[in-house]
């Protein structure tokens, strides 16, 4: 008989003793943002309480509101439930309120909502007097009910615990006392998770480094990030994981700290997915049924990651982490990310690595996407602060040119929308400029190749430009790398024209298995030597070092950054990073696009996004730092100011982004930030009216229902003409729930 849980190491899954051990002891701690429509997580609460459970929307700065949504959610998946009325100024006299304890002692079960976790503390152990409530809650729990909570409410469970602040402010100012000075913030927890420390939001807000100077700093050798929508079940000393994506444990054992900590090494880093379990006594995870050991066969990357993502991004580690499960291990063991600082001018490095001999992977494909397990990654983390030429180095933008820089005059041309759909002005005016000769189209982006690449190639011809179709695909990518006929024949086009479609499959065709193709060697040279680039729709946004892989409006604000088009969020990917200047976009106007571009900016730490309207382009030149406008309608130029940013937290916050149109025939540089306007101002004010008001319908849906004081968008004028605008924009990132 085979175990449908199989140790990474051979061995069974947790034992009848580790179920039983800790009085057997029931929680469901939830990373938070946990979804009504999460049926899973839902029922293991009802298997494990009996369906009957009393919610405390304590943590919450609107608890009659979530206290309502959370009961009707219960309710919606069979529960009966009630609403504790533990909230607000009279707290501290209803937690010794005979009634509500006969409430706690009835249902036996509890479950804390999200917000701030310093209310529970304060409504059921004030100054750390423990109070009749949770003395209660500790009975009920002791005659085997279930504690569980989410964001908040998953936090207060472990001791010590986490209050507040973002990795990059932990790793660089350490821990504080004061809230309003950035740095860490501890506290004292309930203590009703007794296997190490936990954190939530995990992934989703990058919060690694808060997580290991948490650790270090309360001397715990365990942790466990639980991510959004995604919860731990414990039963005894037996944990289960059950949700949207997972948990990362974090093992200090052995790690080496220095006395300054600037430095963090030797921390073991894991990753346990939805039905994967975990022996808690022990420390000792078991992959879930399914999950298979990676093998050649799976083998997808064989060099490191070229974009600059922030260390400490929305999923940056995961989708890193993911890298390495598939990576060849034999060339591509460890990669880097880094995070930078702008107030305090500190540069932070994660490093992780498989370790030979250690470094255990596994995977399953059901039809929702690859899954993994992923256990014991080295983990480093290194903080240092620039001086003025590595400072300058930092923040400047970087081309990935593949060892070979183009001349000043290369163009790169972005068209926001196909060709095929679009006002004629738009091919025409970015073709005007082309020297006699025929241009190269690659369709590898579109589902039909073939057939995309010979609509394009009559759509030229009709403007006189001769074209013909390169035949590359992400099928035959590896077999045209033979080919050198083609691959010269690349390099002496007189444009190379790269089709719309999904831009997933393009980086896909050209940094094929992770690594630069012959093609886009070919490519590379061809530009450097001056020959254009046209790269429609989908294909300009992947010509990013940053790319745009998917989402909506919405989706940025509301969510924030995805791992993949698989999952709500802004999907952020790895791009071909040919053009360097900052995120770009298309499609902007009738995809209502401007919120996602500001929010991929912020989250990446781009300074610059180039959102370019449909009908329209850009012709970029001297290593995309001078950048025109043609077409019908122009671009939008959206600059970031990071001083003035507040991510991996409760709300996004984005003030002081500037916004620029720029129509046809308008130039800007981006050294010097200066505008030169050839067109009439007033489409471009009429323009920009239009997407701000798109923005604050999009924004005003995501923050239905928020806390009060959630201003949404708020737009000050930038220049006396109205075609430039500040942005601030404010969106609630957590439900409460």
């Amino acid at each position: 008989m085979t175990n449908k849980h199989q140790d990474m190491k051979g061995s069974p899954s947790p034992s009848p003793a580790a179920f039983k051990a800790e009085g057997g002891r029931k929680l469901a701690v939830i990373g938070g943002r946990l979804e009504d429509n999460n049926a899973s997580v839902y029922a293991e609460m009802h298997r494990l309480s009996g369906g009957r459970i009393l919610v405390f929307p304590t943590a919450s700065s609107e608890p009659v509101e979530v206290g309502k949504e959370s009961l009707e959610a219960f309710q919606s998946h069979g529960f009966e439930v009630e609403v504790a009325p533990l909230y607000g100024r009279r707290a501290p006299s209803v937690a010794s309120d005979a009634g509500l304890l006969q409430k706690i002692a009835d249902y036996g079960s509890v479950y804390f909502t999200g917000g701030d976790q310093a209310k529970i503390l304060k409504a059921l152990s004030p100054e750390g007097v423990e109070t009749p409530a949770l003395n209660a809650i500790r009975a009920a729990q002791q005659a085997g009910g279930l504690v569980a909570g989410s964001s908040a409410g998953a936090a207060i469970m472990s001791q010590p615990m986490l209050r507040g602040g973002t990795s990059l402010e932990s790793v660089i100012h350490g821990v504080t006392q004061d809230p309003d000075q950035p740095g860490l913030l501890l506290g004292r927890g309930l203590s009703f998770f007794p296997f190490g420390m936990v954190d939530q939001h995990f992934i989703k807000r990058g919060r690694l480094g808060r997580m290991v100077v948490a650790m270090a700093e309360a001397g715990q050798t365990r942790g466990f990030g639980i991510d959004e929508n995604t919860a731990l079940i414990v039963e005894g000393a037996a944990g289960r994981i059950c949700g949207e994506y997972g948990v990362m444990m974090l093992n200090l054992d052995g790690a080496e700290i220095e006395h300054d900590r600037r430095h963090y090494a030797n921390v073991t880093l894991s990753y346990l997915d939805d039905g994967d379990t975990i022996d808690l006594r022990k420390f000792k995870p078991y992959a879930g049924e399914g999950k298979r050991k990676v093998g050649k066969a799976d083998t997808a990357y064989r060099a490191p990651v070229r974009s600059r993502r922030n260390a400490f991004g929305a999923y940056t580690l995961y989708d890193l982490m993911a890298r390495l499960v598939l990576s060849d291990s034999k060339l591509y063991r460890h990669d880097v990310v880094e995070a930078f600082d702008a107030k305090s001018g500190y540069n932070v490095e994660v490093t992780l690595a498989r370790v030979a001999r250690k470094t255990r992977c596994f995977i399953s494909t059901p039809d929702n996407g690859l899954r993994m397990t992923a256990l014991d990654f080295d983990v480093s983390i290194t903080s240092e602060q620039l001086n003025a030429t590595r400072l300058a180095d930092r923040m400047g933008r970087r081309a990935r040119t593949y060892a070979m820089p183009p001349k000043p005059e290369s163009r790169i041309i972005l068209l926001g929308s196909s060709p095929l759909s679009s006002a004629p002005e738009m091919l025409s005016d970015a073709l005007g400029q082309l020297t006699p000769g025929t241009v190269g189209v690659l369709a590898c982006a579109s589902s039909e190749p073939r057939r995309t690449a010979e609509e394009h190639i009559t759509a030229l011809g009709k403007l006189g430009v001769e074209a013909v179709d390169l035949g590359v695909t992400v099928r035959n990518v590896d077999y045209v790398a033979r080919d050198t006929d083609l691959l010269e024949s690349i390099e002496r086009m007189s444009a190379i024209f790269l089709c719309g479609g999904n831009q997933i499959r393009l980086v896909d065709t050209l940094l094929h298995r992770g690594e630069e193709s012959a093609v886009l060697r070919a490519i590379a040279k061809a530009h450097a030597n001056g020959v254009p680039l046209i790269a429609a729709s989908g294909a300009a946004s992947a010509l990013s070092g940053v790319m745009i892989a998917g989402g909506s409006t919405y989706e940025a604000l509301r969510f924030g950054v995805s791992s993949d088009v698989g999952h709500r969020g802004l999907a952020i990917q790895e791009g071909i990073g040919l053009f360097a200047s900052g995120i770009v976009d298309q499609n902007l106007l009738r995809s209502d696009r401007m919120g996602r571009l500001v929010v991929a900016c912020a989250e990446e730490n781009e300074r610059f996004g180039i959102g370019v309207l449909e009908d329209s382009a850009v012709i970029a030149t001297h290593a995309g730092c001078q950048l025109e406008a043609t077409g019908k309608h122009g671009f939008l130029l959206i600059e970031i100011d990071p001083l003035k940013l507040v991510l991996q937290n409760d709300s996004f916050v984005a003030n002081g982004v500037r916004l620029t149109l720029l129509g046809p025939g308008d130039r800007v540089d981006l050294n010097t930030n200066v505008i030169t306007r050839q067109s009439p101002v007033d489409a471009s004010v009429a323009l920009l009216q239009k997407m701000v008001a798109g923005l604050a319908e999009e924004a005003g849906a995501a923050v239905s229902g928020a806390n009060a004081g959630i201003h949404g968008v708020m737009v000050r004028p930038g220049d006396s003409e109205g075609a430039t605008a500040f942005l601030d924009l404010e969106c609630p990132r957590d439900d409460n729930a």
